[in-house]
Order: structure tokens, then C-alpha cells, then sequence
């Protein structure tokens, strides 16, 4: 996305700038964590049939789900604690299909730096216990990802590209180029991008990707702006083909029709944004769905850029948990400079398109494309309560409150397992022990998603602390 990229190079300023005020911590482990938990009470949620069944033990143990049966009817183990669902609904913890970790979700204009580490306590305040972020710099990404695998960096378990194929010049590199100085640019560029304008240049990227063990190939093909060049299409099926050889899936940014159809011929494994710089035409929804492959639609971000400058942003409650009340205001009054006036005629290109990116989705959708959920955190997107805000533009978008949830919990842990059986997004012994526990029942009322009694790392219960 436009922005993202200014966001992206952001951790570098921060080096540079040094200290800054600390941030709130949000979420923590607990002193002591008990070896086994037992939810009493509960209703829990089966993400398969979007049913709801009352009245559920849950024993959570070792950080896996243990056992689920009527109340009542299962004997914890000596020194468990237990945990009241009663008016309460568990189900797993949330996925963001594109979440950019190191990302700053302030206005572009404040100078306010990322901070990495706080998103990622965002992301498991709000219940997001998983996140697939598709572009981050090749110095981050991976110490990130192993450092939360092994526990010493609390945050929601990572699934990473690390730096993104991309034509000599197109995304993100002409925005880093119209927007960054020199300097970020010199460091920023080459660890964020591989620029490849041959199929052989892309065969060799991608081996060098390939070599840091990233989950996906990330791939650019939209052009943004639209007069930045764009990755050809031989050069495209070279990449992803050598990603095949290497045990890769590859996935694409797109963003029109013509995208969506090259990605798709080239193989690729998903599409990280869905079709916002058009309506997608009626004949060509079916060749779109042919492919087989699922659509992350990331409507939150283009819903945010189209609306800013059109009068007071409204906040959500959990924005307001996590997100400092001037960084909120600060989306009310755009202020005019040239980098404002640069980005005009984007933003005012798309909010024509609002209603279009919905009925893209309800049609594909009806066509047989699984939507994953994914927000693309950057400015205006917040980590965490981004995909919230996405949840519900996809029951805009046709959804059901529980077909919503689905994709952000079971399709995107499908996709993740990548053939092999799911250790996330549902809840059946054996799985995960990353769990979500809201107040009355979400598929009833998705606001009910944001009313968390208690989010689960691993099966155990994290302190959350709001802002306020």
C-alpha cells in the first residue's frame, strides 16, 4: 500500500533518534502460570460450522488444548486453575493474513516512530495470537519471528516473507524514491526489495530469499503509484516457479483485475490484497475464482485512506484501548503539504470505489474464493484493532459475523499449515492453546469480539492493561 512503505522505513529513524517515551506495555505474561487451566461454563465457538454450543469444559495443559467436553465432566489435573466462561464465548485466537510488524500506525505526518515491539503486544491485546506479515526488512524479520518462537519476545506467532520481489523501481521502491531521504533509501531499499527485471535476476533473488527460510515469497505486482513500472510477466513466472523449486509458496500484492489474473497464471499461492482500482467485470469473477486460490481483500486499509480528510476519524473501543488519544486525533486535520498533495489524487481515486471493493468481495466470495482476513497494519491501521475494523467491512462485504471470524481464525490456518493438519483456528484437543474469550456471543453480535474477558498465549491467560 501507498504509505506502508514510509512506515516501513521508519525503524531506521528510530535508530537514529534514540530514546523515546516508553511505551504502554499493554499486555504481559503472568508472575506464574499455572501447568493447566480449565474454562468452566463456557459456550464455544466451532469455526468450521460457525455454530456456538453452550455449556463446555475447556482443559487447556502444556499449551494445547487437552480435552473439551460437557460442564462438569472433566477432572482437572492437581494445582489447575480455573477460569469462569460462564456469558462467555471461546474461541481460537485471531490471524492477521497482513500484518506488517514493524510498521507505525500514527499519521505519516507526526514523526512518530514504530515501535515493534508495542505492536506486537497490540496485536495480542486485541486477541490476535497470529499474524502473516508479507514484507519487513531482512535485518528484522526473521531475528523477530525466532525470537517469539522461543519466548523472548512476547508477542502473536509469526509467519514472515521478509524482503519482497519487485521490478526495478515499482513497489515500494518509486514511493521510497518520492518520500524518503537519501539516506533511508541507501539501507532501507536493498533489505526491504529485490529489484529484478530478468527471469534469470529473479531466479537468483529468489534462491537468496530463500536461503533466510522465509514462510512465503512475497511478490509485487500492483503498480503504485500507477506510473511505476510493474514486475513483467515473464519475470513473474520465473519467480514463482523458483520458489516451488525451493519449497516456497509464493503470494501477491495486486491490485487490479489484470494483476489478480497474471499472479494467478504465474501459480501463485494467495493474493494479499483483493481488486481495489476497479470493480472487477462480471466475466471475469469466474476466471478469477478458477485459480483456486484465496484472496486476503485488506478492505480496512483502502477504507482508511479514502475516508481520511473527510472530517473526524471515528475511533473504536479498541483503538481507544491501545492507541494514545493524540495519535487518534491526529487523522482529523490533514495538514497541507507536498506530501499530501502527492497522495490527493490517489486517495481521491478511491473513494469512489468504496462500494466496489465490497461487492468485489460478496461476488468472488460467491464464486467459490475463500476471503482470508488480514489488515496490511500501517498508518490509520492499527495492530490488532485493524482487523477488528476488517471483520466488520467483510460483513459489509456479505460475511455472516461467524463466516467473518472463519477467516481470520480456521481458512487463514489452513493456508498456514500448507497441506499438513492445523494446529490453530479451532478449538479440539490437540490444537494450540492460543484462545479467545469474549463476552455473550460474537456470531450474534461481531461487536461482542471486541469485549475480550481474556486472551491465551500458548494456555496462558495474559494480563491486559488499556491504555486508559
Amino acid at each position: 500500500m501507498t504509505s506502508s512503505t514510509l512506515r516501513l522505513a521508519l525503524p531506521l529513524l528510530a535508530l537514529v533518534a534514540g530514546c523515546s517515551k516508553p511505551s504502554p506495555q499493554l499486555v504481559r505474561m503472568p508472575a506464574e502460570a499455572a501447568g493447566a487451566i480449565l474454562i468452566q461454563d463456557v459456550a464455544v465457538l466451532d469455526t468450521a460450522g460457525g455454530i456456538v454450543t453452550p455449556h463446555r469444559d475447556v482443559l487447556v495443559s502444556d499449551g494445547r488444548i487437552s480435552a473439551v467436553g460437557d460442564t462438569g465432566t472433566l477432572q482437572p489435573p492437581a494445582g489447575a486453575d480455573t477460569v469462569a466462561g460462564n456469558g462467555a464465548t471461546l474461541l481460537p485466537g485471531l490471524i492477521d493474513m497482513h500484518g506488517h510488524v514493524g510498521n507505525g500506525s500514527a499519521p505519516s505526518w507526526a514523526g512518530v516512530m514504530p515501535d515493534p515491539d508495542r505492536n506486537l503486544r497490540a496485536y495480542l491485546y486485541c486477541g490476535v495470537t497470529t499474524v502473516l506479515d508479507p514484507a519487513d526488512l531482512e535485518t528484522q524479520a526473521f531475528d523477530r519471528r525466532a525470537q517469539v518462537a522461543e519466548g523472548s519476545l512476547l508477542g502473536p506467532r509469526i509467519f514472515t516473507a521478509g524482503p519482497m520481489v519487485t521490478a526495478p523501481g515499482g513497489h515500494p521502491v518509486a514511493l521510497l524514491d518520492r518520500m524518503a531521504p537519501w539516506w533511508i533509501r541507501w539501507y532501507l531499499i536493498p533489505r526491504l526489495t529485490r529489484q529484478v527485471d530478468t527471469p534469470d535476476a529473479a531466479r537468483e533473488a529468489v534462491r537468496e530469499i530463500a536461503a533466510f527460510q522465509p514462510d512465503v515469497l512475497k511478490l509485487a505486482v500492483d503498480r503504485i503509484p500507477d506510473q511505476a513500472p510493474r514486475i513483467r510477466r515473464e519475470v513473474l513466472l520465473a519467480a514463482v516457479d523458483e520458489a516451488k523449486k525451493n519449497g516456497l509458496r509464493a503470494v501477491a500484492h495486486i491490485g487490479s483485475t489484470e494483476d489478480a489474473i497474471d499472479a494467478g497464471d504465474a501459480g501463485v499461492a494467495a493474493w494479499v490484497h483483493g481488486v481495489y482500482k476497479e470493480r472487477i467485470a462480471d466475466d471475469q469473477i469466474e476466471k478469477i475464482a478458477a485459480y483456486g486460490i484465496p484472496m486476503v481483500a485488506t478492505i480496512a486499509v483502502f477504507e482508511s485512506y479514502a475516508l481520511l480528510d473527510q472530517g473526524p476519524r471515528q475511533s473504536t473501543p479498541l483503538e481507544r484501548e491501545t492507541v494514545e488519544p493524540e495519535i487518534l486525533a491526529g487523522f482529523d486535520e490533514v495538514p497541507d503539504t507536498e506530501t499530501w498533495a502527492f497522495f490527493r489524487p490517489y486517495l481521491e481515486t478511491l473513494r469512489p470505489l468504496r462500494g466496489e471493493w465490497r461487492e468485489n468481495v460478496r461476488r468472488l466470495r460467491a464464486a467459490g474464493v475463500t476471503i482470508l482476513a488480514g489488515s496490511d497494519t500501517q498508518s490509520g491501521v492499527f495492530p490488532g484493532a485493524g482487523l477488528h475494523r476488517e471483520l466488520h467491512l467483510l460483513t459489509e462485504a456479505g460475511m455472516t459475523p461467524a463466516e467473518a471470524i472463519r477467516a481470520a481464525t480456521l481458512d487463514p490456518a489452513v493456508f498456514l499449515a500448507n497441506g499438513g493438519e492445523p494446529e490453530l483456528g479451532v478449538i479440539a484437543p490437540g490444537k494450540r492453546a492460543d484462545l479467545l474469550l469474549v463476552e455473550g456471543d460474537p456470531t450474534v453480535d461481531l461487536a461482542n469480539l471486541a469485549r475480550i474477558r481474556a486472551v491465551f498465549k500458548d494456555g496462558v491467560p495474559l494480563e491486559r492493561q488499556p491504555i486508559r
